[in-house]
């Protein structure tokens, strides 16, 4: 016998299905009004109606859309007011991140500190409030400036070896020859005794290097501040390195200057020309110059050179600056001397680099107290000049 409330509980247990399809977006309207037949005759055993479960499903549907409307209007609400980021007193809100947040962040930057010690220590600052505010202005980073181009020198002129982990290098110098050969005076009488001579020469590293002190908390804020003091140090590190090689310092007593051999011209007043002379000579010598270095002003006077009729002997007026002179590579040294020029054959020399330049950043003295930290750039090497002879420091007399 068929219940009168049968049609009831029907339409109760389809509202209670047509909920959940709803919440996982099923399309319940639809799928009634396709299956429509299959649907009524489910209906006839209660003797109820398809359209009373119609009705219900709709009526149900109509209040689960007035509230998805209502949730996007409290939504759409709550992102206009996150996008004005404004008080009520229309100051700026900055709304800063939380500890886990600066953590995170912390932790990724010094990664690769912790892979190497195990070991890290991470400062993070959390705010009296987790919002704060800041009155009609906006700061925006513009940069830090710093000399950063390339660092003239004698460096530019030697060919650089690796040499990590040699403290210094033995090696024999070639200072001259005794004897000289010459023709045999007859059969059965004695030949000419030639003979090289050579000096041992055992030659240290030198080491160059410069410090700045700033304080921690630059140190920390300015990515770029840090930046520039490295660049700083390197530029001052290499000027310092460009007088050791020219005219020596501490291990290496005068310089490539001083092991140059003299060439001072009696025939021609021009230092161009007198280069051009030295070069003959030592090809003469023996040697194949390749490299000549020489003061920016000096080389500024050569390449403006005009003849008679006030044209450039280097080349056009707006063309870029030679780099080359009669088959030379030009190398700038603001350590060379007025009116000279030093002429290399550049396979009789060498620069062993024991340690590229590198930065440092530690505690000296009572820097951990006074919120210090000193920041450390050095280079070490070692200068080989093997034979006398092969270098000419030339000058107009």
């Amino acid at each position: 016998m068929k219940s009168k409330h049968f049609p009831l509980a029907l339409v109760a247990l389809v509202s209670l299905v047509s909920l959940s399809a709803h919440a996982l977006g099923f399309d319940v309207a639809s799928f009634f009004t396709q299956h429509q037949d299959a649907i009524s005759g489910l209906s006839m055993l209660g003797a109820g109606s398809i359209d009373q479960v119609l009705k219900a499903m709709e009526g149900v549907e109509r209040k689960l859309n007035s509230v998805n409307t209502n949730h996007a209007e409290l939504a759409d609400r709550l992102l206009q007011l996150e996008q004005k980021g404004t008080s009520g007193s229309g100051e700026r809100i900055i709304r800063t991140g939380g500890l886990g947040e600066q953590f995170v962040k912390a932790f990724a930057e010094n990664a690769e500190l912790f892979n190497k010690t195990r070991s890290v220590r991470l400062e993070l600052k959390a705010a009296g409030d987790a919002i704060t505010t800041t009155s009609g202005r906006t700061l925006v980073g513009g940069g830090v400036g710093a000399v950063n181009g390339g660092v003239l020198g004698l460096q530019n002129a030697i060919p650089q070896v690796p040499a990590s982990g040699v403290s210094s290098v033995e090696y024999s110098r070639f200072t001259g020859t005794q004897g000289a050969a010459a023709v045999q005076a007859g059969e059965g009488a004695a030949k000419a005794a030639i003979r090289p001579d050579h000096t041992l020469v055992v030659q240290s590293g030198l080491t160059v290097a410069g410090y700045a002190k700033m304080s921690r908390q630059a140190l920390n804020d300015s990515a770029e501040l840090k930046r520039a003091v490295d660049v700083t140090i390197a530029r001052s590190v290499g000027k310092a390195l460009d007088v050791a090689l020219t005219t020596g310092g501490t291990g290496f007593s005068g310089g490539f200057a001083g092991l140059a051999t003299a060439h001072v011209s009696t025939n021609y007043m021009i230092l161009a020309d007198t280069i051009s002379e030295a070069v003959a000579t030592m090809q003469t010598a023996g040697f194949e110059p390749d490299v000549v270095a020489i003061n920016p002003l000096d080389w500024l006077q050569i390449t403006v050179a005009t003849d008679t009729t006030n044209s450039y002997l280097s080349g056009g007026y707006l063309g870029a600056l030679p780099q080359e002179f009669r088959g030379l590579r030009v190398v700038l040294s603001p350590t060379v001397a007025d009116g000279h020029a030093l002429l290399i054959d550049s396979a009789h020399c060498e620069l062993r680099v024991v340690d590229g330049f590198t930065v440092e950043v530690a505690y000296s003295g009572d820097d951990f107290t006074n919120n210090l930290v000193t920041i450390l750039g050095e280079t070490r090497v070692i200068p080989i000049f093997r034979t006398t002879g092969s270098m000419r420091l030339v000058s107009r007399s």
